[in-house]
């Protein structure tokens, strides 16, 4: 028998039978046809109603059949991922994923969980600190205070990648609606932030015990929180043209390694295993050895190959975050040389978007959520 906190989900699965007796009959007919054909057609189940448990279970099953193909599983997920990442491009309230502190308000997170809980701070000057999870663009900021407990005076500070506050904002930018419990509204500003720190003076006493200076019910910073890029390259399997050598330094760090095409018409072809969205191929040239065209081919799985001509410099070549697991690098004209290749971008493991899936299906039903996340952690593959 399941746990009590199960008894919402069921009730979500009760209130649209039709859906629910369908995704039930995939699931059962999953059980009759091979096994590494069963994770497409669950997978198919899950998105066509989410909430029935039973399908969940039987998909981490499927996706540990030995002959489950790798291709197929990231094929079957990208569009998950697709909205998944167009979700996460328009706008939201970030500070609610933001960590907030304060050596003056004692409970400085309740003033932007979402909750409305006040925070306060009872002496005459305070600061508070809000720390994102990844780069913030933030497009704009509202405060409700507390009675009349608002400073007469604040500084805004933000902080960019190169870890220096730069004032971005004053009581002197903000627009006042109200008197008491009254809000203050502010507008973004285009630089990407990791930190906002917020300095307060001159508070007004509040009227019931005359205690609290600043009262803050809520703070609510609306933007975006922007990916975190890396270099997904490094050490992944690398394969090139037959008279070409040094393929194996070409993703290392080691610039003293270098590759040859030996030929007018070359190719080297990157295997990043997981699903990445990569923002740009960088490459390091032996002076006077560029190649006169490069084509770029990608694909994801057994899914459609796109191609593309780079336009020079090609020194860094844009992929604008489109996604991809293999990358092929054709060359012609000259006789190129590198002393290594970067691919930047994010990657996601299969097991990460099918865990954006539970995320978007499942918020309202927390605990329920974090079982499927902790299987989900437990199954037996990689990408």
């Amino acid at each position: 028998m399941r746990p009590s906190y199960f008894f919402p989900v069921m009730e979500r699965a009760q209130s649209n039978l039709d859906e629910y007796r369908l995704s039930e009959k995939i699931r059962l007919a999953a059980k009759l046809i091979a096994p590494e054909d069963k994770f497409e057609v669950l997978e198919d189940a899950s998105t066509l109603f989410p909430y029935n448990f039973a399908v969940w279970v039987d998909l981490e099953k499927a996706m540990e059949v030995p002959t489950l193909e790798k291709d197929v599983v990231q094929s079957i997920l990208l569009p998950t991922l697709h909205s998944t990442r167009e979700l996460q491009q328009e706008e939201s309230v970030i500070s609610l994923k933001a960590t907030t502190t304060s050596a003056c308000f004692s409970n400085a997170m309740k003033m932007t969980d979402g909750t409305g809980a006040t925070a306060y701070c009872k002496k005459t000057t305070g600061a508070l600190l809000l720390e994102f999870p990844s780069p913030a663009t933030v497009n704009s900021i509202k405060f409700q205070w507390w009675g009349w407990s608002k400073p007469n005076e604040y500084d805004m500070y933000a902080m960019g990648s190169d870890g220096e506050y730069v004032l971005v904002r004053t009581q002197e930018d903000e627009r006042v609606e109200g008197w008491f419990n009254h809000y203050s509204f502010l507008e973004g500003w285009k630089m990407k932030t990791n930190k906002i720190k917020i300095e307060m003076r001159d508070g007004k006493l509040d009227p019931w015990n005359g205690k609290t200076y600043f009262g803050i019910r809520a703070l609510i910073i609306k933007g975006l929180l922007n990916d975190v890029m890396s270099v997904v390259s490094n050490g992944k399997p690398v394969t090139s043209s037959e008279l070409s050598t040094g393929s194996n330094g070409l993703l290392d760090e080691d610039e003293d390694t270098l590759w040859m095409a030996n030929s007018e018409d070359s190719w080297f072809e990157i295997n990043l295993r997981k699903i990445c969205a990569v923002e740009d191929i960088a490459f390091s040239w032996v002076d006077g050895a560029q190649p006169q065209n490069i084509t770029i081919s990608y694909q994801v799985g057994d899914g459609p190959e796109t191609e593309f001509v780079a336009e020079q410099p090609f020194d860094k070549v844009p992929m604008d975050m489109d996604t991809s697991v293999t990358l092929r690098i054709a060359l012609s004209g000259g006789n190129p040389i590198l002393r290594g290749v970067k691919v930047c971008g994010i990657e996601y493991s299969s097991k990460q978007i099918l865990k954006f899936k539970v995320e978007k299906a499942y918020k309202p039903f927390q605990q329920v959520k974090n079982k499927l996340m902790n299987s989900i952690d437990g199954i037996n593959y990689t990408d």
